[in-house]
């Protein structure tokens, strides 16, 4: 299943480096990552047998600096998903 994060980011510099030492396991999937100019705010796009498992793995990783919001996404009515 697709899952959505919105982040809304409260110290950037923080955030964006611990996203880049964030180990993703193999079992879910990052597809795209989508930031505003600032950093402040982005939408991810990720693959995952869970939302739980997205969000345990977000908000361990950057919870301390972001608020993050998880939904899953109906792939009958998205357009543009990874194939």
């Amino acid at each position: 299943m697709h899952i959505v994060a919105i982040h809304d980011i409260s110290d950037p510099e923080k955030f964006w480096s611990a996203v880049q030492a964030a180990d993703i396991p193999v079992d879910i999937k990052l597809h795209q990552t989508l930031p505003n100019q600032q950093g402040s705010r982005a939408v991810c796009l990720w693959e995952a047998d869970s939302t739980d498992k997205v969000r345990d793995l977000v908000d361990g990783a950057v919870g301390q600096y972001s608020q993050n919001q998880f939904f899953e996404v109906n792939d009958q009515n998205a357009m543009g998903l990874p194939g």
